[in-house]
């Protein structure tokens, strides 16, 4: 149980006095609690993060119980219950408080009991001090560094003694960390973390180095061309590769870097670490193990994305509102006549007006939404090609299919139930790849591809000649149509080699039972040139360009209703 000690304390003025001195020596918080009279005493400081009434106020116990997290609360009062009753002489607790945000910060709160003998009544006494154990840390154990807490006194002591001019952050991260600590255990995770550390610090010079939670590191430069921070991560990516060949190449790691120039007169801390964040993310964005220099503009599409994002999953919850199917004819070379159209998706609102499918599919891809997206898509363009089969009981719709959706939906299924409770003709759907996605596939590609073929479900490979135009793998999906885009086209019209070379392309296609659209073909001239190559199928603003149901009812289809 331990004995209790007793002093002959100094007056209570005296003694705040003292706190004062020696609150200037260090980040914790000095306390007194008179256990008996309910009276407490703690550093000002304190009063900068937590919602008390002064720095020295009575009735401690319902005042401190404001601030401390609920749940916490059973906990604290039994253990000053127990060092009220003499059970115990010592308080070492690790519990919440709750600042003036409402945000939780963990504390650690330790303190002795002592008898305060100046009075005729002793007065037992808790003196102890409390810590923040989260937001104070300052150092890192694993790799030697600076902590993040330390990085921000840094930062704000050179603003405040008036620093001029630029500095540059350098915020690095490893690429694939979680993947080392789950297949070689955390202790490997701390051995490279460590030598990544070791090697900034051979590079930094007098620069500072700092690490961050998780597997990320700042260098705090002071410099003013960003170039230099590049060379100093690319100075520290040859270290690290040197000292991997050296311990025989156990484990296999990269790192990227975010590079952000800055002026300490016109930043604040927290926006410099949300500018290096993104930089950051943009460097594994573009394909990681490479560096990015942070811009305005960058960031303010960023943030624009991020707006459009929301707005998207808005009318995403709100039964698709602002998204469109339009159609764009597709002409049978040999007929003329239009014979289907491609489903095209459209999305506009108020604040953006239309927007470009280039900036809002990305959007949907990386956020998942062309899952629901994509399902609505394909099942409003059969509901409508339905209608239209009334008309034109062959008409064939082409729909575009995310490889999102392939390999994180299951849509095989839900395709084939969609097909079912429509009562759609199979073999007047197609749904176009892109050929890049194509040469990536994986099993739950082929397992799609295999049931739409087992169905008659048509299948088009989009934008072929774009990428690496394996003629392998032609067979073993079992396409039905090649679609060469106008990037390839526009070229055969100017260019020998590249007209000969489509040529070509149409002879092997028909050969081995494939038709061929061209697509993009905008006028006259291009069409009179590129027919003579003989595609089955020809799409592009010379016959319409994408419209809504009721424009290409009108432009495309009214003429058979009537000669019905």
């Amino acid at each position: 149980m331990g004995k209790t000690t007793s002093i002959n304390l100094v007056g209570r003025e005296e003694f705040e006095d003292v706190m004062r001195v020696f609150a200037r020596c260090t980040d914790d918080y000095l306390f007194l609690f008179d256990l008996d009279k309910d009276e407490y005493i703690i550093s000002e400081k304190v009063l900068e993060r937590f919602d008390l009434p002064g720095n020295h106020f009575t009735n401690a116990g319902a005042v401190l119980e404001k601030i401390i997290y609920p749940e916490d609360m059973p906990g604290l009062t039994e253990n000053l219950a127990q060092i009220r009753r003499g059970e115990s002489q010592e308080h070492d607790l690790e519990y919440r408080w709750v600042d003036k945000n409402g945000k939780i910060v963990w504390i650690s709160c330790r303190g002795i009991v002592i008898q305060d003998t100046t009075k005729e009544e002793e007065t037992k006494l808790l003196i102890g001090r409390v810590t923040e154990i989260g937001s104070k840390r300052k150092a890192d154990n694993v790799t030697g560094l600076f902590a993040e807490r330390q990085l921000q006194l840094d930062f704000e002591q050179l603003k405040r003694e008036g620093k001029r001019g630029k500095g540059i952050l350098l915020r690095i991260g490893v690429d694939n960390f979680k993947e080392i600590n789950e297949r070689y255990g955390m202790d490997t995770g701390d051995v490279v973390l460590k030598m990544i550390a070791d090697c900034m610090e051979q590079v930094a010079g007098e620069d500072h180095c700092y690490r961050l939670d998780g597997d990320e590191f700042v260098m705090l430069m002071d410099e003013e061309d960003e170039q230099k921070a590049r060379k100093k991560y690319h100075k520290t990516r040859i270290l690290i590769e040197e000292q991997r060949k050296e311990q025989g190449y156990r484990n296999f790691y990269t790192i990227s870097a975010g590079v952000v120039g800055f002026y300490y007169e016109e930043t604040e801390f927290d926006k410099l670490c949300t500018y290096s964040e993104f930089a950051l993310g943009m460097a594994k964005k573009n394909g990681k193990n490479c560096s990015y220099v942070f811009t305005q503009e960058d960031y303010e599409e960023y943030l624009k994305n991020i707006k459009i994002q929301e707005k998207l999953r808005y009318s995403v919850n709100h039964d698709f509102q602002g998204f469109e199917v339009y159609y764009q004819p597709i002409v049978s070379l040999k007929t003329g006549q239009v014979v289907g159209a491609e489903a095209l998706l459209r999305f506009s609102s108020k604040e953006y007006g239309m927007l470009s499918p280039g900036i809002f599919i990305p959007v949907l891809e990386e956020s998942g939404l062309i899952i629901p997206v994509g399902e609505w898509v394909y099942r409003t363009a059969m509901r409508q090609t339905m209608e239209w089969h009334k008309i034109m009981p062959k008409f064939r719709i082409n729909i575009n299919l995310s490889f999102i959706q392939i390999c994180k939906s299951d849509v095989v299924n839900e395709i084939m139930s969609s097909i079912e409770e429509l009562g759609i003709e199979p073999s007047t759907v197609l749904f176009e790849f892109t050929e890049s996605g194509m040469i990536s596939y994986d099993d739950s590609v082929q397992r799609l591809l295999d049931v739409l073929n087992e169905n008659e479900v048509k299948i088009a490979l989009d934008d072929f000649g774009t990428g690496y135009s394996s003629l392998a793998y032609l067979q073993n999906l079992k396409v039905n149509l090649l679609k060469l885009d106008r990037g390839f086209t526009s070229k055969a019209v100017v260019n020998d080699f590249d007209y000969n070379l489509i040529g070509h392309i149409v002879d092997m296609a028909h050969s081995v039972g494939l038709q061929v659209c061209f697509e993009g073909i905008e006028t006259e001239e291009e069409l009179q040139k590129l027919r003579k190559l003989e595609p089955d199928y020809i799409q592009g603003f010379y016959y319409g360009r994408p419209v809504n149901k009721e424009t290409f009812y009108e432009q495309n289809l009214k003429k058979f209703e009537v000669c019905k």
